[in-house]
């Protein structure tokens, strides 16, 4: 009886002991969770806040552009040689994309059809396909160019990453496996030529695309979103 008595006695505490494992488990799994869930609060609020000080900022930065503009202006009424200066400084920051522009041009839309597929992997274009109809408007005489509203300027870069996944222009990611618009300022008949003529865009991946051309007296591209600077380049002393 005594023996039985032991064995039951060890039963129950191994019972015992085996429950205190398992709440103790789901007890450290719990806590894991909750600081995994905290974490991702504590991300997505500095994400908020960072977003809110980068729309503070813009708004700033807008004020500041309009504030330069009304002192250009009236330095410029004060004589014609600051007018000459003014007009020289807006052409400037029209060709560095530091402005807003608009004006005749067109927009051209590339809409992926049945891309061929070669070794399992779909043939959408790439910063190879983007770079070339970006130099086609440019040698067309286009002003201003913008690919999904980001403005190109002498410091952009385009260039496919992750297989193709998708490319950045600007540091920012352009699906290729989504409709692309690339927008032009210019004189609209040349750049329209320049596109239509025949087998200009016959090129590549771009003949898997449905490639729809809408000339107009007004396209908007906005200014380049970024700030520019130079680490290495600097003015020449005595230029040769």
């Amino acid at each position: 009886m005594n023996k039985y008595k032991a064995q039951m006695a060890i039963a129950v505490v191994c019972a015992i002991l085996g429950f205190l494992l398992v709440y103790q488990y789901k007890l450290q799994s719990g806590q894991k969770s909750s600081e995994k869930a905290l974490g991702s609060i504590d991300l997505l609020s500095a994400i908020e806040q960072l977003n809110k000080e980068k729309d503070a900022l813009l708004g700033e930065n807008t004020e500041l552009s309009r504030q330069l503009k009304e002192y250009e202006e009236m330095a410029a009424s004060t004589s014609s040689s600051n007018k000459l200066l003014k007009e020289q400084l807006d052409i400037s920051r029209i060709v560095l994309g530091l402005v807003d522009v608009e004006g005749p041009g067109v927009t051209v839309t590339l809409t992926p059809t049945n891309p061929i597929v070669s070794q399992g992997v779909p043939q959408y274009v790439t910063d190879v396909e983007l770079v070339y109809v970006v130099n086609e408007l440019k040698f067309a005489g286009a002003e201003a160019v913008s690919i999904n509203d980001k403005r190109l300027t002498t410091q952009s870069g385009i260039k496919t990453s992750s297989g193709n996944s998708f490319i950045l222009v600007n540091d920012e990611k352009v699906s290729p496996s989504d409709p692309i618009q690339i927008k032009a300022i210019g004189d609209k008949d040349k750049l329209m030529g320049a596109l239509t003529f025949s087998g200009a865009l016959d090129f590549q991946a771009l003949v898997y695309y449905d490639i729809r051309f809408e000339p107009s007296d007004e396209v908007f591209i906005p200014k380049y979103g970024k700030t520019f600077g130079t680490r290495f380049a600097k003015p020449a002393e005595d230029p040769k």
